[in-house]
């Protein structure tokens, strides 16, 4: 019994095998001929890990004529009609030129690629160069069998992707410049030998401009966005019901979970993806790795180098809470321009850790797709900051087994930790103190009357200090919401209620948290800030909608970068936490 079950395919991408093993296979087949209707050269761009390299494969198969792989699939229909025509395939998976040390090996690599699709068609590989080569290539097999090539790349942005990850250096400058060149040049051949081309598919993460692709390819059509393929790869919730009902049930019992409680944390954790803003998407990997191992985790972050995304917040000085709910126009994905100028949220909508929402008009709204990607950016931003925050997740574990116990002083211990381990130029970026000079012009021109010099001066300096205060604020709360999103709970920054807006709402499976944080200027006026921070919350009424929650004030002391003193209350009764921290 046990052997008639289907395989999980786990970072499967070979179609053949997956179909010769009793692999589950979700059918995305009926995709196939639509893809080809829509032009002669087709672009659609997916997060990594989301079925890209499995899809070319089925492609290939498919092009290829290869109906025994299909028996049971959409397509087999189309396969099996005299009106159908099997076309010589080259398949160019640009993973396996990435990493490529100079010209010389990138040149080395991808002349390995096309010699093995020559082998492939029994075609002795000439060329002067690469370029050369590939163009060859593909007239060398259009005469051969007198039919024209169906042409798949995928991952076309793997070589460059790679590179933009590494460190700032006139070598790496040198070599990405190089390697953009060599692609550019590369894929000149596609256009050059149009007349030997039926049609041809490229994938990949990202697009942008200056990767040769779409300046030489000015016929090119974007499906990305486009909502009749809004559901070509990933799963939607009904494919996961249907294909895995087994794994399903037997991962319920294993977890001692309903079904139903079950399918909600899988939504929670994997669901969220969206192209079109309308339909909701489970990632492909992270599903088959959880059905695999029946433990909830960050398969996604896991399974791959995040390099290029870290470098990105990084450099970019970005929060991982500053682009929820933002709203933005559908040319942010479907033009982006080049790697290096793109907009922070079109960069991290590409790579997948932003998806869209509900679209009005020619906008959407931008969100994370789901907590294994909240705690992936969330884990990213930590580690830029704090050398011992771990990409495995013991931080955020430990975080949220405090949060489900209530322990507020274990977890202000643990804050304090962290922002003890921020480095002095990224405490001192939190800490810049505008002058008060920059803003005697702004106060000047807000009143209608003239200002003596001294009550302008008072003024900027009053404006000064608020801006200083609220620029801190935010830094700290960013971290919070950071290392809070990791742990596993649900943040909401600034909620609005009917008397105002916390900083943080927080919610840990049956519990509630409302988070206040103040500016405070040292550990002697912490209590104070502390105090402050806690009467707001009773007064503003924060967090009534969830019944009781747990209320907490922390202050930041500026001088001391860190907590200073914390009030919280459980259950209506208020306790302090001692501002004297570990060691």
């Amino acid at each position: 019994m046990a052997q008639d079950l289907p395989v999980l395919p786990v970072g499967w991408t070979d179609f053949e095998e997956l179909r010769q093993k009793n692999a589950v296979y979700v059918d995305k087949t009926m995709y196939f001929p639509k893809v080809i209707e829509k032009g002669k050269f087709v672009f659609c761009a997916r997060p990594r890990r989301f079925g890209k390299s499995l899809t070319l494969s089925a492609f290939d198969a498919f092009c290829s004529g290869r109906a025994d792989l299909f028996r049971g699939l959409a397509v087999e229909k189309d396969m099996l009609s005299p009106d159908f025509i099997p076309r010589p395939v080259i398949r160019l998976n640009m993973l396996d030129v990435e990493n490529s040390g100079n010209k010389e090996i990138l040149a080395e690599k991808i002349l390995d690629c096309l010699g093995r699709n020559a082998d492939r068609h029994n075609i002795l590989l000439r060329g002067a160069d690469y370029s050369n080569a590939f163009s060859c290539l593909i007239y060398d097999i259009r005469k051969e069998s007198g039919k024209k090539v169906v042409l798949l790349i995928d991952e076309y942005d793997a070589p460059v992707i790679n590179l933009s990850a590494k460190e700032k250096s006139a070598y790496d400058a040198k070599l990405l410049a190089d390697t953009r060149d060599a692609i550019g040049s590369f894929y000149t051949a596609i256009k050059a030998r149009a007349d030997d081309i039926e049609f041809a598919f490229i994938t990949g993460i990202i697009k942008f401009s200056g990767m040769g692709v779409f300046s030489k390819l000015n016929n090119l059509v974007d499906i990305s966005l486009d909502s009749e393929f809004a559901a070509f790869m990933g799963y939607t919730k009904q494919e996961l019901k249907s294909n895995f009902s087994y794994f399903i049930g037997n991962t319920a019992r294993k977890l001692r979970l309903s079904e139903k409680r079950l399918l909600k944390q899988i939504r929670d954790y994997y669901d969220g993806f969206s192209f079109d803003g309308k339909k909701k998407l489970y990632n492909p990997f992270s599903i088959l790795s959880f059905f695999n191992l029946s433990k909830f985790r960050k398969y996604w972050m896991l399974s791959g180098s995040d390099g290029l995304i870290k470098k990105f917040l990084r450099d970019a000085a970005l929060t991982v809470d500053q682009f929820e709910g933002m709203v933005v126009y559908d040319d942010f994905a479907s033009n982006p321009g080049d790697i290096q100028i793109t907009s922070p949220q079109g960069f991290l909508y590409q790579a997948g850790y932003l998806t869209l929402r509900y679209r009005s008009g020619d906008s959407f709204c931008l969100e994370y797709p789901n907590l294994e990607v909240r705690q992936a950016i969330s884990s990213l931003f930590l580690s830029n900051l704090i050398l011992s925050w771990d990409k495995g997740g013991e931080s955020g574990e430990k975080l949220g087994k405090l949060l489900a116990a209530r322990d507020v002083p274990g977890m202000v211990e643990l804050f304090w930790c962290l922002y003890s381990e921020i480095c002095y130029d990224d405490h001192a970026e939190a800490d810049r103190e505008p002058k008060p000079e920059s803003f005697e012009r702004d106060v000047s021109d807000a009143f209608d009357f003239d200002l003596s010099v001294d009550e302008l001066q008072r003024r900027a300096w009053d404006l000064a200090g608020k801006i200083k205060r609220k620029i801190g604020e935010g830094f700290y709360r960013s971290v919070l919401h950071a290392a809070l999103w990791a742990a596993g709970a649900k943040v909401t920054p600034e909620k609005h209620e009917f008397l105002g807006r916390p900083d943080l709402e927080v919610v840990c499976g049956d519990l509630t948290y409302v988070i206040e944080l103040k500016m405070a200027d040292d550990a002697r006026s912490g209590s104070e800030a502390a105090w402050a921070g806690m009467s707001q919350i009773r007064k503003q009424k924060y967090g009534r909608a969830s019944g009781t929650p747990v209320r907490v004030s922390i202050a930041i002391g500026r001088n001391e970068r860190n907590i200073v003193a914390c009030l919280f209350a459980i259950d209506g009764r208020e306790m302090c936490v001692s501002p004297v921290m570990p060691e």
